[in-house]
């Protein structure tokens, strides 16, 4: 791989944008190719392909088998909440490659002292939303228990292209919440995104068990591209 090649992939990363290199079979030749989901020639549904897999995949190309490796750009995880559980899951998320922002307008929870090592954002989620650039690659937990902070940021996510939704709650405090969602005009389809009660039933009960459910709920949305489709929610026998 030549320098101008390396150059445009350490480019390309810094900006964070998501391409895939190409190249044939025992050929040294790379092509960098950048995503572009409204030019879905041949080439760009592989890479398109590469990139929601992302892993590298050997597909046949013009008659030819090519080498199409994925990068893209780092997974995110935007936690309204700056609660106990949130410095668990914190910690876990960075474990698992996510940048992490905490966001919660009361100071004295989302402070540098209580998140050291992440972006913290003392703000409402309406006032902020816009600014935190929320893509197919970004996770949204709500975590404080008060509909006036997540209210808003499960609005904004459903109004979004993030990947998972996780709102925390029992199931009753989730009826109420489906109720207010439905009042505010969102079908029962798009209110379906909303994973709640949230993480996977491991019947977790401290903090950092609930992170570990959590966490282990936002993979399987990840990895598991129909994972809402399932209704594996209505089945679970521990919730």
């Amino acid at each position: 791989m030549d320098n101008k090649i390396l150059e445009e992939i350490i480019s390309l990363n810094k900006d964070k944008k998501p391409f895939c290199t190409v190249s044939k079979i025992n050929d040294d030749n790379v092509e960098i190719i950048i995503s572009d989901k409204k030019k879905l020639t041949d080439i760009q549904k592989l890479v398109q392909d590469a990139l929601l897999k992302d892993q590298l995949i050997i597909a046949n190309y013009n008659g030819e088998e090519v080498i199409i490796n994925p990068y893209n750009p780092p997974l995110k995880i935007i936690i309204f909440g700056a609660v106990h559980i949130s410095q668990y899951l914190s910690k876990i998320a960075k474990l698992l490659d996510f940048d992490v922002t905490i966001i919660d307008p009361r100071e004295a929870f989302a402070s540098k002292e209580r998140f050291p090592d992440d972006r913290v954002i003392n703000s409402w989620p309406e006032d902020c939303f816009e600014d935190l650039n929320i893509d197919n690659r970004t996770a949204i937990v709500t975590l404080t228990h008060e509909p006036s902070l997540d209210d808003p940021a499960i609005t904004n996510a459903l109004n979004s292209s993030c990947f998972y939704i996780g709102a925390l709650g029992s199931k009753k405090t989730h009826n109420k919440r489906i109720e207010r969602l439905k009042n505010s005009g969102f079908s029962e389809n798009i209110i379906k995104r909303v994973n709640g009660p949230i993480g996977l039933p491991i019947n977790a009960a401290k903090p950092n068990e609930i992170a570990i459910s959590i966490m282990s709920e936002i993979i399987a949305s990840l990895r598991h591209h129909n994972y809402l489709d399932l209704d594996m929610r209505d089945d679970w026998k521990l919730r």
